[in-house]
């Protein structure tokens, strides 16, 4: 086949599936493709990439049915075709929003014309001026009218806004999760392609030690081999939060970084422990403690203490006597000889 054929085929192809299928050139998306970019593409496929884009729910047809309706001005006479084929058009927008996600449906973090375009989709009842009033405003343009059609410019920056808006509101709750997992790489130090396999072999090495009921549900998901990659990462979100992402607020994906950030603590912590436990050979009958002191200067200091089974009593003793000595100070001075104790011991 020669070169001068394929542009051809691949214009056609991508101009077929245009609103479906995304073009991006060096990682950016080409919003509209030029005779230069085919003939790039043919002789540097390496530069381009293709992303499948399909609004789940809506067909492509719907948008066409959309472009037939502003451009038709033969329906403006005929009601009773015009109602038909505005139902074809909103009906699938109305389905559409009402199968969101609760998280998507109330997210404030779309860009501007995304947010238009979803509250006209909730907030609009009547679908003549859904189509031809309020999402025409959410896309910045002036309402649509059948006695003035709008022209062909317009009507396909109307369908291409549309397109690109419903789209975002689409991917919003799998923006969601793709930061969620961008924040667990970056607690955990780990690419991304590489954070299950990681945390997998990491959780099974603690997994027989969790007793605190948080870091226990979050090593148990870490682990878990029966569901998709999909799946998994909802499912350690979700034991993160404590709450389902498809049912968040804005509020809690804010919350999240802090939860996951006390979840990394305390999984790091125990796993140094287990670390130095096995590099020590440690026996039955030996418990390990970590323990960090940080100073206001962030000097640190960080301990692993062993306690024998055989002294775990003595030990008990002295504690008591210390306490007894305290008996009747205030929380403050009790926690000033803490801390000067664990100073001294350690140091």
């Amino acid at each position: 086949m020669k070169e001068g054929i394929i542009p051809v085929i691949l214009a056609s192809v991508l101009l077929y599936y245009r609103e479906e299928v995304g073009v991006y050139q060096d990682g950016t998306f080409v919003p509209v493709l030029g005779e230069e970019h085919f003939e790039l593409l043919v002789k540097n496929p390496e530069r381009y990439g293709v992303k499948y884009f399909a609004i789940e729910g809506l067909r492509g047809e719907i948008f066409k049915e959309l472009e037939t309706i502003l451009s038709n001005s033969q329906l403006k006479d005929n009601s009773q075709v015009r109602n038909a084929t505005l139902l074809s058009v909103v009906t699938p927008l109305y389905q559409f929003v009402k199968k969101l996600p609760r998280y998507t449906q109330q997210t404030k973090n779309l860009s501007k014309t995304a947010l238009q375009i979803l509250h006209s989709l909730q907030q609009t009842v009547e679908p003549d001026e859904l189509l031809f009033s309020a999402l025409p405003s959410a896309c910045g343009l002036s309402s649509i009218s059948f006695t003035s059609p709008p022209s062909q410019e317009v009507t396909q920056i109307f369908k291409t806004t549309l397109i690109k808006g419903l789209r975002e509101i689409n991917q919003a709750y799998d923006t969601l999760l793709n930061h969620c997992q961008s924040l667990l790489n970056t607690a955990f130090g780990v690419e991304g392609d590489k954070l299950r396999a990681n945390l997998r072999l990491r959780g099974y090495n603690i997994k027989d030690k969790c007793v605190e009921r948080s870091l226990k549900r979050f090593t148990q998901a870490i682990i878990d081999d029966s569901q998709n990659d999909s799946q998994w990462l909802s499912a350690v979100v979700m034991v993160i939060a404590d709450k389902p992402a498809e049912s968040w607020s804005d509020e809690d994906a804010i919350a999240f970084e802090v939860k996951l950030a006390d979840i990394v603590r305390k999984f790091e912590n125990l796993e140094a422990i287990q670390t130095e436990v096995n590099s020590q050979g440690i026996q039955e009958g030996v418990t390990a403690r970590r323990i960090t002191v940080t100073r206001d200067d962030g000097k640190e200091t960080l301990r692993m203490v062993w306690i024998d089974d055989t002294r775990e009593k003595e030990a008990e003793e002295l504690v008591n006597q210390i306490l007894t000595q305290l008996k009747g100070c205030d929380r403050k001075l009790r926690e000033a000889v803490l801390a000067k104790l664990t100073e001294k011991i350690l140091n």
